[in-house]
């Protein structure tokens, strides 16, 4: 086993030696990715040293996003109450942060390397898909990310990120990536703006992508806007008008808050609520997550590869077709000239032909077919990456690309079996089953239990 293999391994089994403690439920979802990382791997999809278990988070993540001026530090600070936590001033290298639990007085801050190489964080592998924006951008990992450790028990079992506002930035491609990604994993997304420095102006650029994105989340209600402003008495309007204004850029859901240095603590309360039943919600959402891994192998993955076979096919029948079309003009042009016809009726000269005319369409076939299946690779690692999936879908294809695949006119990836079909509708209907698991345990839960300990200063 590589040293890359071994880290997976050891990750994943610690975090099943957690969830053993935390709840059945999710330890039974993360046994069934061992089941589901098997199907994978027979697929062709993944590497012995990969798991599907790492494209979601196992504990609950937040991710705050703003200016240095928002108020995000202020809110971060005071959630962790004092430790040492975040700097005061925001990054200066890095543009994320993940901020997570280390039992030491001493903060330490790590480049972005050891979180893009860690199975543990929210951002594992993502110098890969900004390889894919532009080559050579991977290296860059550190420019964008670094981790941050804090002594807080509130970071225990949570994650932070830190995320930069909606100002343009230099490598703003890579820092939407970054920003939508952490927004996906997250249960949780505060989004503030300070309403005495910016007008919603500075983010059209920038802000109705992102809007857009939160709008075709799975759970729009994760995203929180706060709106941040040191006259409470304007309070009303500006969070009208703000909201307005987000509108017309395309916010269609979340929560809208608005905070003031002298509030009441109304807003702090509605905080305090999301918070502190965001176990609830990352359990539900790992289980969401689970059921969306598996319905995508049919509803995605196969989806894009069977697209890429069918214009393979069509593409390669298209060139073939154009040959025999000049053939055949070939042979009106000679009949005319040279009178072939009358010679292609002796039946040696036509049998002849013939048997020569197959056995060189049949290289010409061959030939044709790997020449377009190679710009199909590269629409699907392109797709791929628009898609964010970790499931290698030219590999999948590539299976595809045998004697008989080229020459016969079936369209359904190889690797997509009745057996893996039945394998994944089990694990779905297992996977389905554990929300009601879920639903029992927490039933069980006092509510004191769920929401002891989250508490607010003013901002």
């Amino acid at each position: 086993m590589s040293m890359s293999e071994k880290s997976v391994h050891s990750s994943l089994h610690q975090i099943e030696q957690q969830l053993a403690d935390k709840n059945p439920a999710l330890l039974q979802a993360f046994r069934l990715y061992h089941e589901l990382d098997q199907v994978a791997y027979e697929m062709g999809l993944i590497g012995m040293d990969d798991s599907l278990a790492n494209k979601t988070s196992w504990s609950p993540i937040i991710t705050v996003i703003g200016e240095p001026s928002s108020g995000k530090n202020e809110f971060i600070n005071q959630y962790l109450e004092g430790s040492s936590a975040l700097a005061n001033s925001d990054n200066i290298g890095a543009q994320f942060s993940v901020l997570t639990h280390r039992n030491s007085e001493s903060s330490m801050i790590l480049p972005g390397t050891a979180v893009d190489g860690d199975p543990r964080f929210p951002f594992f592998h993502i110098s890969d898909r900004l390889e894919q924006l532009e080559k050579g951008e991977g290296r860059n990992i550190n420019i964008y990310l670094d981790l941050k450790t804090s002594n807080s028990p509130k970071l225990q079992d949570k994650t932070i990120i830190t995320a930069p506002g909606f100002s343009l930035h230099d490598h703003q491609e890579g820092i939407t990536l970054l920003r939508n990604h952490a927004s996906d994993l997250s249960d949780l997304v505060f989004i503030f703006f300070d309403a005495n420095q910016f007008t919603i102006d500075d983010f059209k650029v920038t802000l109705p992508a992102f809007l857009k994105h939160a709008a075709n989340s799975h759970n729009p209600s994760k995203f929180i806007y706060i709106i941040t402003e040191n006259n409470a008495q304007a309070s009303a309007e500006t969070i009208a008008n703000w909201k307005h204004q987000l509108t017309k850029l395309g916010l269609q859901a979340g929560q809208f808050i608005s905070l003031s240095s002298d509030s009441d603590s109304t807003p702090q309360e509605s905080l305090e609520q999301r918070l502190s039943n965001i176990d609830i919600e990352s359990a539900y959402r790992i289980l969401s997550t689970l059921e969306e891994h598996i319905t995508d192998f049919e509803e995605v993955i196969i989806y894009e590869v069977k697209k890429g076979i069918i214009l393979w096919k069509e593409r390669t029948h298209f060139t073939l077709t154009l040959l025999l079309s000049f053939i055949a003009l070939t042979l009106v042009a000679g009949e005319i000239q040279f009178g072939l016809v009358a010679m292609l009726l002796d039946p040696f000269i036509a049998s002849t032909g013939l048997f020569i005319l197959l056995i060189s369409l049949v290289p010409f076939h061959l030939s044709s077919s790997k020449f377009h299946a190679k710009f199909i690779i590269k629409n699907l690692e392109k797709r791929q990456n628009e898609l964010g999936l970790t499931e290698n879908l030219p590999a999948l294809f590539e299976q595809n690309l045998t004697f008989w695949r080229m020459i016969l006119p079936t369209t359904t990836p190889v690797a997509w079996t009745k057996e893996v079909q039945e394998t994944l509708g089990m694990l779905l209907t297992r996977a389905k089953g554990l929300v009601q698991s879920l639903n029992n345990s927490f039933n069980t839960q006092s509510t004191s239990s769920i929401t002891s300990g989250e508490t607010f200063l003013n901002l």
